[in-house]
């Protein structure tokens, strides 16, 4: 908070570094589990960036990242896709399909649709991101892990038998 008040007065409050600052101190409110905090941050992070960098930029990308990560820890799914997607669209042009962190928002998007049980789409998602990450990264790597992980879990779901069919 002390960094954020040094640059607050010698930077002014839309500069690009203030902005870096307040991202910062959101992530570890998060961290936290402090998620209005985290989000007071993070959406104030938003308007410089917007102001700044624009609505293209990748690290505007990445702020919408960091709001739709605190929408879905407080279960506001609908709110968190919606960033997610709009951060997905601009990691598409920005930096494209191949690269790791649209795998990373690709997940996020596949956890979102498997928590509201639209499982054909979480697997879509999960199976897209797991390419990406299987090229990019290695098989070897936690993110890859992870991944795989939850298409495994939705596979469990789609072959154990129903309640019903016992």
């Amino acid at each position: 908070l002390r960094c954020q008040q040094i640059q607050r007065m010698t930077l002014g409050e839309s500069h690009p570094s203030y902005a870096a600052t307040l991202n910062n101190i959101g992530g570890i409110y998060s961290d936290q589990g402090d998620y209005p905090k985290a989000l007071e941050y993070y959406l104030r992070c938003q308007q410089i960036k917007k102001m700044t960098l624009g609505e293209s930029h990748p690290s505007y990308a990445t702020t919408l990242s960091n709001i739709g990560e605190i929408y879905y820890h407080q279960g506001d799914y609908p709110k968190a896709l919606e960033y997610f997607l709009r951060c997905q669209q601009i990691q598409k042009v920005t930096l494209g399909e191949s690269h790791p962190e649209y795998a990373t928002t690709l997940h996020n998007i596949g956890m979102i649709y498997s928590d509201q049980g639209d499982y054909p789409k979480a697997t879509d998602y999960f199976l897209c991101c797991l390419a990406i990450r299987e090229t990019m990264l290695h098989m070897a790597h936690p993110d890859y892990a992870s991944t795989l992980s939850e298409l495994s879990y939705l596979c469990l779901l789609y072959t154990s038998p129903s309640p019903r069919d016992s």
